[in-house]
């Protein structure tokens, strides 16, 4: 069950990363820190396997640059998903141990992580919601495919971010996700932001040093293989 949370958690990420924006003006807070709580709705809270899996995701975005990161294992894995502005490429690292690699993807090459995310019906809902301070609009959408799925997410236009989910299937929704469902690798995933923290100085989000540079291709590969190890 690690195992499987854990892959999920690369591709969840894949599928909700926040992209750059590109010439876009800036007002109000446009740096700070997004910090998601993960829950497993169809996972007993009594399942000594939850200790195991993700429980946190932080965002940072300055001034058009963006990193989301998620941790698990207890420290022992960590993905990462960084974009810079100006750039239409991602870079997306994966840490497992003593094990480092990171790619660069453009949209073509994310959705092949994500096959199943390529075609999605979205739907707007009149309904909204608070959440971590700021009025969300609701929206369901429909994974079409063999077995389709429905879900709702929830964004916000109160936070600076433009264009935040131009690379996403979400690429439709003008605003920021602040709650949302994923369901990869028979796993069930609900992202929810508790704090928008605000943050004055300039935030690093480049990728550490000490990552192996491969392809994409190479990347899928590596990850199979870091997993199987602890199947």
């Amino acid at each position: 069950m690690q195992f499987v949370a854990v892959k999920a958690a690369c591709c969840c990420l894949l599928l909700l990363l926040f992209s750059c924006s590109e010439d876009a003006p800036y007002s109000g807070i446009d740096q700070g820190v997004i910090e998601y709580t993960i829950s497993y709705p169809d996972i007993p809270k009594n399942n000594y396997m939850l200790d195991l899996m993700p429980k946190k995701m932080e965002t940072s975005f300055y001034k058009g640059n963006f990193r989301s990161d998620i941790v698990a294992g207890m420290g022992l894995f960590k993905t990462s998903i960084i974009c810079e502005e100006g750039r239409n490429e991602l870079v997306h690292s994966v840490k497992m141990l003593n094990k480092k690699y990171a790619s660069t993807l453009n949209f073509e090459q994310i959705q092949d992580f994500n096959p199943s995310f390529k075609h999605i019906e979205i739907t707007a809902l009149e309904e909204k919601k608070d959440i971590a301070g700021y009025t969300c609009q609701a929206a369901s959408v429909k994974v079409l495919g063999d077995s389709s799925w429905t879900f709702t997410i929830y964004y916000t236009d109160e936070i600076n971010m433009p264009n935040s989910n131009r690379h996403t299937p979400f690429k439709s929704i003008d605003g920021v996700l602040l709650q949302y469902d994923i369901l990869s690798y028979d796993v069930h995933m609900i992202f929810t932001a508790q704090k928008v923290i605000p943050i004055e100085d300039s935030i690093n989000v480049k990728l550490e040093e000490g990552y192996e540079q491969v392809s994409p291709e190479r990347l899928k590969k590596e990850i199979e293989s870091i997993f199987a190890t602890i199947k």
